[in-house]
């Protein structure tokens, strides 16, 4: 067999594969070793797209209560909070549905983090921040090299290195609504490697009345160095949430009296988490390096929700006499119709190989990279019901309702190749996913079934970008790639209705662009970006139809612009004080359905997407000193969205239809550290004016979180 029947074992990445066979190996011995790691943005000057980091320095300046508040100031992003510590992830890019994060790609070191990232997208879990190194976002053409979840953009947490020697930190606080934090982190290492333990507990009275929550997590991140440019990193989570959570907004009349009031005292939600990534990391020759990869994770999550239908339990249990609505008559409603149990077991597992080459040809400096992934994943859904608020699923009357097993097995293809000449690189890129799901309704409405639905998506998504870089400290980029988002199987491949499975979502994604830094005083970057899309996916209730339904909307575009500045002054306003500040902002200008959805659904053609403002804006200043003191003031904005494709503006008695006001919300941030000392104490305050605000009618109106207060101390061992 030749070299290129070797690699070209799929067509898609033939074209991008034959670079790394036409280079002669005198040639390749001309150019620099590349690194290869867990980190997305391993070239951020050079890359064809839109890029931003979170870096340590930012973590340490803002003093964050939850991640939540580091993602507020990327441009292009809005996070929508329902819970202090931000558990409930809900990230929108660019416009697309911000509900659970489900169409951003999240990773941790470069390992996906959603419970199924194929079949159950839903974040439900994200990193501390406390062993968060930085945060990496990519949104440009670099997408194809990852997935499932291409249409807007990923996110990469970065966890903090191996210590180098002896490291150890010891960080507690407490705060307002019976907030308390503690962090160990104890670490050792040398030239031969090295091992980090973080333990982190946390408790708070959280955002609603009742909404108590309790975290564990404790993480393992180990290093061995085999040899010359060889590594093998491994690292082992556990994450355990504990919190009486409800996932049930209020309607207009209970918000009006209290936001924060929670009238489900018998809601309970329970996730948790375990995974574990083994990387390894090498050199083979002078110029060519492997990262390679073999993850797993096992997510168990079960909430526990009062029943907000009559129908269900009724069917169930037709001698309880379930009246009136759980939207008006919270409390007796429970008290008659007990409760929903949804308890959900998903495992993932998989091995990625990446192979990346620099060399040279003809004069010019060639990087190619070419990599595979295997993916599988298993899924039990259940839902039960129960007669009482407090019923669980081995508890007397209670029924099973649905149980659906799904298994999806996914192979990805992908291959990039740049080329670069003088001030001018070019980037062309492919990836090929194919996805075969199957899913097995064994019981349905409380009736078994054993029924069995399939669907397998093979698809590839081109990209090409390039970069243009007049002078050092300047750079224009465009690019353009298509993104996907695969068929959820839970309800888009359904054996009850295998005539009504929803076609996966598709756009074709275009930026243009220029980053332009200064040193390390000043960084600029202004992007115009348009996503077009042929198949957005919308839920039914959006647009008049049955709860829990999907429905294929059909064409609708997303333009606008996003900028960010940041300069830090190198003589402040006296030798003691030094002041620094960064702008983000977003303009999505254009959010909006192109096409009739038709089918009895309500037409939308011209309407913006829900949850989609125009306005994004995020301002942050300092000051640092010299003594040892910083602070920091920000302030976070957000415009006036609609909640959903009708564009509705009246708010309904229930809650969850009416326009969603804008608001901006105050935060500060107070650190001091004394020279040389081996302690710092911080204070950080968010929403510091208290204010009440709206953030969503999914399920309800969910109020954003109120003021909270907390002071710590950490000390290095």
């Amino acid at each position: 067999m030749t070299e290129a029947n070797k690699v070209c074992f799929n067509r898609t990445a033939c074209a991008l594969v034959f670079p790394l066979l036409l280079v002669s190996p005198a040639a390749a011995q001309e150019v620099e070793t590349i690194i290869v790691s867990g980190s997305i943005l391993k070239d951020k000057a050079n890359l064809p797209g839109s890029v931003f980091e979170v870096s340590a320095d930012d973590l340490a300046r803002l003093k964050p209560i939850s991640v939540s508040d580091l993602l507020q100031g990327v441009p292009g992003i809005q996070v929508v909070s329902e819970d202090l510590f931000g558990l409930k992830l809900n990230i929108s890019v660019r416009g697309l549905t911000p509900r659970r994060s489900a169409r951003t790609l999240l990773m941790e070191d470069g390992m996906p983090i959603q419970p199924a990232p194929y079949s159950e997208p839903s974040a439900h879990y994200v990193p501390p921040f406390e062993r968060i190194e930085r945060i990496e976002v990519l949104k440009g053409s670099g997408e194809i090299m990852y997935g499932p979840q291409s249409l807007g953009g990923m996110i990469n947490f970065i966890t903090k290195p191996v210590a180098d020697g002896f490291e150890g930190q010891i960080d507690v606080a407490a705060g307002t609504r019976n907030f308390g934090s503690g962090h160990l982190m104890l670490g050792a290492g040398n030239e031969q490697g090295g091992a980090t333990l973080n333990i982190l507990q946390k408790q708070s009275d959280g955002t609603r009345d009742g909404h108590s929550t309790q975290l564990k997590d404790v993480a393992l991140k180990a290093v061995v160095k085999l040899g010359d440019r060889r590594t093998l990193t491994a690292r082992f989570t556990n994450f355990v949430e504990d919190t009486a959570l409800t996932e049930a907004g209020l309607n207009a009349a209970r918000y009006a009296q209290n936001p924060y009031a929670n009238p489900f005292a018998d809601d309970h939600f329970d996730l948790t988490r375990r995974a574990m990534q083994l990387v390894y990391d090498a050199g083979w020759g002078a110029h060519v390096n492997s990262h390679t990869q073999i993850y797993a994770a096992e997510t168990f999550r079960a909430s526990y929700r009062q029943t907000d239908t009559s129908t269900d339990t009724m069917t169930a249990n037709p001698t309880t006499g379930c009246e009136g609505s759980a939207r008006t008559d919270y409390e007796n409603f429970a008290a008659r119709c007990g409760n929903k149990m949804r308890p959900r077991k998903f495992s993932f597992s998989g091995l990625e190989t990446t192979w990346t080459m620099q060399s040279s040809l003809w004069g010019q400096e060639i990087t190619s990279i070419v990599g595979a992934r295997w993916h599988h994943e298993d899924a039990d859904r259940r839902r039960y019901n129960g007669l009482t608020p407090t019923a669980r699923e081995t508890s007397q009357g209670t029924l099973l309702r649905d149980l659906n097993l799904i298994q999806t097995d996914a192979t990805a293809l992908f291959a990039q190749t740049t080329w670069n000449h003088k001030s001018l690189s070019v980037s062309a890129g492919i990836r090929n996913e194919d996805i075969q799901t199957t899913n097995t309704s064994v019981y349905a409405n409380f009736l078994e079934r054993n029924l069995r639905a399939s669907s397998h998506q093979n698809i590839t998504l081109p990209g090409f970008g390039l970069t243009w870089e007049p002078h050092d400290s300047f750079v224009v980029f465009a690019g353009v790639h298509k993104g996907f988002a695969p068929p959820r199987p839970d309800r888009d491949v359904d054996p009850l209705a295998p005539a009504n499975q929803v076609r996966p979502e598709q756009s074709t994604n275009y930026e243009l662009g220029m980053r332009r830094r200064s040193g390390d005083a000043t960084q600029v970057e202004a992007t115009a970006f348009l996503l077009d899309f042929k198949e957005l996916i919308v839920a039914g209730p959006l647009l008049g139809l049955a709860s829990g339904t999907l429905i294929n909307a059909g064409e609708a575009t997303h333009a606008g612009g996003e900028l960010y500045l940041k300069h830090e002054w190198s003589e402040g306003l006296s030798p003691n004080w030094k002041p620094w500040i960064t702008l983000s902002g977003t303009y999505l200008a254009k959010a909006e359905f192109d096409s009739n959805v038709g089918e009895g659904a309500a037409n939308v053609r011209g309407n913006r997407i829900p949850y989609a403002p125009k306005w994004l804006g995020d301002l942050s200043v300092g000051l640092a000193g010299t003594n040892g003191l910083g602070v920091t003031l920000g302030v976070h904005y957000v415009g006036e969205q609609f909640s959903d494709a009708r564009n509705t503006i009246a708010q309904s008695a229930d809650g969850t239809l009416g326009l969603v006001p804008s608001y901006s919300i105050l935060n500060l941030g107070l650190t001091f550290q004394p020279d040389r000392a081996n302690w710092d104490i911080y204070l950080s305050a968010h929403n510091v004016l208290d204010r009440r605000y709206l953030t969503t009618r999914t399920d309800g109106m969910f109020a954003g979180p109120p003021r909270q207060v907390l002071i710590g101390f950490r000390r290095r061992l």
